[in-house]
Parts: structure tokens; sequence; C-alpha cells
């Protein structure tokens, strides 16, 4: 049953919450507590802002599993935390690592948090614990002392501290006699022999092994500054898996040192492009139901990759046949359809008058000039509540910290790729390197093919497709597409697009997958296709026309293997600067997402709004308690310290605010308050 069904079923308190009420008397608060939140001492309401979801649906949301395999189920609702006898999962501890503890309910017998789940079994058939979208994209903010759930917000959980404890929780239990002894009691039966034991116990090192392995792979290193509360480097742990991991190669694996915000998730079906480098296409492909179940092509691909990094599996044929076939995956394709059509309905939170009051008209008013004169041409407004509300991405260079956008385009090493097809339907093949992101949507497009398609019917399928119109386009609507923005400077030129990789060699650039406009240097991109020409190097007809176009500035990148020779692909652009461009979203439920820029490196919208030169330097992040002054959190010393002169932690750039006076200020606050 997809999700508008659960929802004609469930209603508001309907027969999911009588059931639950029965099945777990006194652990529901009805109204005071419908999503079964574990509040702590001390706290006795938790609150929802008005998202268009029911509670039931949010539930589900917090509860459906997406292929996501961390630690086997069992283990993880009996681990002990390394230092002491306490649960792993104590709620109390749940809270500090800034996840949401909550109780046993229907859907959640265990109690287990928000966003963590039972998912399907391992290669030996072992239910397994894993995560879900819920876990990174759930946040809890204290009003005035009184904790509001935010569904699609950013959560504050800190990701990095909770997988090195848990890894640490579980080698601790390999070690450590007495804590083996009771994990053991309560996994075997009565009377297990010592060889069942000495199982156990390799399995648990086993398991600690991967776990360790994970964390060296995808997390800060010794000597880094930490992530943080609220932020992970997502992409980095999706290329390390895929690129390193999944094929086998570990001199793949990168430094993970680009720790960027979890984004909100409301509007994000709507939007053309998400992630912060506006890098995943939403593409919708009308040939998208017969190989993936969904013409929503881009969106089922976008959250393959992301359950690929976070603790999915796949497994990449050795080799490959005359027609392509699918990677065998954890990834739950179902799942994450309902997921997509569940965040269709989600809309942003406004602002709590009932519990803050009501904004200042006059202020409102004044800052919306404000922002119509400053903010408007990238920040477009949209109504939140509309169902056919869509987002054009607005792509531009803003001079922020550029280490997640530029690591989006380093190469690796494709093993057992070389050679293949890059696409399903085009005629391009891999060397022996490719960009990272070639190599995740080569794979992404091979995990959410359709298990049940015939090779005929994937022929077929590819044959109609081809028929689409420009083949180029018809390529690209099957694939899910992970692809950068940028301006690339070329004397009195410039050229403006998007490129599947892009590389720095020397004093020339590498570039691949490129489709541009070719403009003067002073023409502003949102002039496009006003008196410029759109080149578009993946075929060889476009290739050849930009040669000859861009003669003595543009050159083919000698192929760096037999199979990926005579094909459009890499060229070399001499003499050329780039800037690469994050991506300017709508700002509606703004005022819920802080810390802001796309590393959260500012702490307040008040402080985005001052020169970078006078925004504060160090700030602590993980508090909760929410700051309607300054629209942030309060600073708390308790949580960890976010520095700013760290490698990855810049806060400069983005100054629109810098120009205006402090009554303007404070007038455009109150327009951001009300979005």
């Amino acid at each position: 049953m997809d999700v508008c069904g659960m929802a004609s079923v469930w209603g508001r308190g309907g027969v999911v919450g009588l059931v639950v009420a029965l099945a777990f008397p006194g652990l529901l608060d009805a109204a005071d507590n419908p999503r079964n939140v574990d509040l702590g001492p001390g706290v006795a309401v938790v609150k929802s802002l008005e998202q268009n979801w029911t509670d039931e649906e949010s539930s589900w949301f917090y509860d459906v599993p997406q292929g996501s395999r961390l630690v086997p189920y069992d283990w993880f609702l009996h681990l002990e935390q390394a230092g002491s006898t306490e649960p792993f999962r104590d709620p109390k501890h749940i809270r500090a690592l800034g996840y949401i503890p909550r109780k046993p309910a229907a859907g959640n017998p265990d109690g287990l948090p928000i966003g963590f789940v039972k998912d399907g079994p391992d290669e030996d058939g072992t239910p397994m614990m894993g995560l879900t979208c819920a876990a990174c994209h759930t946040n809890q903010i204290k009003i005035k002392g009184t904790p509001y759930l935010i569904d699609g917000g950013p959560s504050l959980a800190d990701v990095e501290i909770f997988l090195k404890e848990l890894a640490a929780a579980l080698r601790a239990t390999a070690d450590d006699d007495a804590k083996f002894g009771r994990f053991a009691a309560t996994l075997l039966p009565p009377g297990a022999s010592h060889d069942e034991k000495d199982a156990l116990r390799a399995g648990v090192r086993s398991v600690a092994g991967q776990r360790e392995g994970y964390n060296d792979r995808n997390l800060s290193a010794s000597g880094r500054a930490r992530f943080g509360p609220g932020r992970v480097d997502a992409f980095g742990a999706i290329f390390n898996e895929v690129s390193a991991t999944f094929l086998g190669i570990p001199e793949n694996v990168r430094p993970a040192n680009a720790p960027v915000n979890y984004p909100c998730l409301w509007d994000a079906p709507q939007h053309d492009r998400v992630q912060w480098n506006g890098a995943a296409e939403n593409k919708v492909s009308p040939l998208g139901p017969v190989l993936f179940g969904t013409s929503d092509v881009g969106a089922q691909g976008r959250n393959a990759g992301e359950v690929l990094g976070v603790f999915g599996g796949v497994e990449i044929n050795s080799h490959e046949l005359l027609i392509p076939r699918r990677y065998a995956s954890t990834v739950d394709r179902a799942n994450l359809i309902k997921i997509e059509e569940s965040l269709k309905g989600l809309w942003s939170p406004q602002w709590p008058r009932d519990v803050l009051g009501d904004i200042d008209a006059t202020a409102r008013g004044l800052g919306e000039a404000v922002y119509a004169a400053n903010c408007a041409g990238c920040h477009e407004s949209i109504d939140r509540k509309s169902p056919s509300r869509r987002v054009v991405a607005r792509m531009s260079d803003e001079g922020t910290d550029p280490n997640m956008i530029r690591n989006f385009g380093r190469m690796a090493k494709t093993g057992r790729l070389e050679g293949r097809r890059r696409t399903l339907l085009g005629l391009a093949r891999f060397g022996r390197t490719e960009s990272v992101g070639v190599i995740l949507k080569h794979v992404v497009e091979r995990v959410i093919l359709d298990p049940t398609l015939k090779p005929r019917s994937i022929a077929d399928a590819l044959a109609r497709a081809a028929k689409l119109g420009n083949p180029s386009d018809a390529i690209d609507s099957l694939n899910p597409g992970y692809r950068m923005t940028a301006t690339i400077e070329l004397g009195d030129r410039k050229l403006f697009g998007r490129f599947d990789s892009l590389v720095k060699d020397g004093q020339a650039l590498i570039v691949d997958g490129a489709r541009f406009h070719l403009m003067p240097k002073d023409r502003d991109v949102d002039a496009l296709g006003v008196g410029d020409d759109l080149m578009d190097l993946r075929s060889q007809d476009g290739l050849h026309a930009a040669l000859a176009r861009l003669q003595g500035d543009l050159a083919p990148e000698p192929a760096d293997s037999p199979q990926a020779a005579d094909q459009p692909g890499k060229v070399v652009i001499k003499n050329a600067t780039a800037r690469i461009a994050y991506k300017a979203r709508p700002l509606n439920g703004v005022w819920a997402t802080a810390p802001y820029l796309h590393n959260g490196s500012v702490p307040s919208l008040a402080e985005l709004l001052k020169p970078a030169a006078q925004r504060v330097k160090t700030f602590h992040v993980g508090g909760r308690e929410f700051d309607p002054e300054d629209v942030g959190f309060l600073d708390d010393p308790s949580q960890p310290l976010f520095d700013t002169r760290a490698d990855g932690n810049s806060n400069a750039g983005h100054e629109y605010g810098a120009d205006l006076t402090p009554e303007e200020r404070k007038n455009l606050l109150a327009f951001l308050k009300s979005l």
C-alpha cells in the first residue's frame, strides 16, 4: 500500500492509535506524545508543527526500512556501551549522541530511536539494524523549553561519535570476558557450547572490524577537526564505498574532509536538482516504470546512492554480458519509491506564532522589499502548500567553502568496470580511470533496475529509448545523473554548464560529459540562450562541433585504455580557470534549519547577514534551545566547539547582508522568519 493509501486508512488518531494503545498500554501519552518519543526526565510534552503529515505518516517515515545493514538487530538490542554496563541504546545515551529516542509502539516494538529500524537480513539470514532517512532528516528543537519535532529538518545527531562509539562497544564486547559473558547470555540458549560462544565472539570481532574499517574510510582522520553534530561527509562516504569497497580497490579511498549539514527534505521532490551542489537531478523518464518501477528515475537513483553510502551493499558483477545486467543490492527499491511519494506531500514548518508571538507586520513588509532587492534573484518564493510547486535550481559561486564540490570531481580506478558501458543506453565505455560521480551513477542505475525484467525486455526498452529524440537526452532521461555545475573562464569568453567531472591538471582543466553555454565573459548566466552557443560534448557530433568552435583552446584528452578510445568523453581546456557553483533554494522554513551555509559554519541568520569578517569564528553546536531573536540555537558551552578556521569549516562568502543597514537587516530577518 502506498503512503496516500495508508493515510486514507489510518486517518488522524484512527485505527493505528487504538491498536497501539491496546498492544502497548501505558506507553502512549495520547495528545501529549503521539509519536512515542522518550522525553526524558522533567519533560511532559512534545509538539509538532503543521507539515501536512499525520502522526501516523510521520511514524511510518521514522520506521520504514530502505536497505541499510549496520549491525545484527539482536546485537544492537543487547549491546553495552564500551566503558560501562549500561545499554548502548539507553535513551540517555541516545540523546547524548543527538538522536531522538522513542518508547515501544506499533511498528517499533523494541523502542528504537527515530530513524533506527529492523531492516532486511544479512547474507546468512540474520536480521540487521539499519538507519533510514529519518535519522538524519528529523530534528527536535526546544522552543521555550518545549521540544518540537521538525519532520524533514536537519538532524543535530553526531553520526561520527555514534559510529565510533558503536565500533568501540563491539570491540570491547569481543575483548572483555565479563562483557562478552553478559552479551552471550542474552543471545545464546542456556547451556550453549564453547563452540557456539566462540562462533559468536568471532562474529562480534568480524563486525567490529567492518565498522572500524568503515570509520577509517569515511570519518574525520586523527588530528583533524571532527565533523561535530549535524554534519557528515555524505558524498565522501558514498564515493569511498562505491569506488573502493564495492569495487574492491582500496587505493580509491580519499579522506573525508568535506562535511556538510544535512539538508532539509521539504520540497525535495519538487526541485529539478537536489544536494548542496545541485548534482542529483530529479529526472523523469517515460520508460522509468518499465525499467525501474517508477518514472522518478532521478529520485530513485539519488535515494539508492544514499543507501549505498549508509551501510547498504551491492554486488558488482565480475563480468559484463552483451545486455547490461542488474547489480544485486540491499537497496529496498519499493520502499524508496514510497518514501519519495510521501515527501511530495511534506510542507515546510512555519514560525510557531502560538508560542513565539506574531511577527511584526511593519518590519516584515519592509523586510520583504529588502528580500526582493537582495535575495529573490537566487532564492525564489514558492507556495509551500501548492501541489504543483516546482523549483528550478539557481547555481552560483558565492565564495563559500569549496571542499565538498571540489571533491566531487575526483578520479578513481575503475577496476572490473573498465570496458563496460558507462550508461544503459550510451556507447561510451569506462577507461582505466573515471570520475567517482560517473562510477556512482553507473552503479545506482544498475542497482535500481527492476529485478523481474528479462534481458530481452531490457533490450527492447533500450531500443525504444533510442527513438525518443536526442540520443544524449534519451541517455540522460534513464540515468540518475550526478553532475557538477561550473563556470570556466577562457580569455574573454566563459563556459557555463554541467560536467560529469572537472579536474585541474597544471595550467589546464580536464572535463568530462560536458554540456555548456559559450558566451562573453561579462554576460550574466541568467541570460542563457541569448546570443550564446549551446555545446553538448556527450556525442561525437557535439564534440567535433566544439573542437571546431574552440580551436586552440579545446583538445581531446587521450583515452587511457583501448576500450575508451574513439568515443566522446574527456577534453582538455587550456589556460582556463573554473569557479564551481553551489545551489540556492527557496527559503521557506529556513528559520528551522540552523546552522547555516552548506557546511554549517554560521550559527544563525543574524550572523549570516553580517560581513564574513564580522561573523563569529567559533561557536558550539548541538544545543537544541531555539534563539528566536537571532534565529538559530542558543550557544551551549557544554556542546562541541565549531572552529571556522579548520579545514572545511570556512564561514566566508555569501555576503548579501554586508551592505545593509542594521535596520534593514532587522527587517529582513523578520521577513525570513515568516517564510
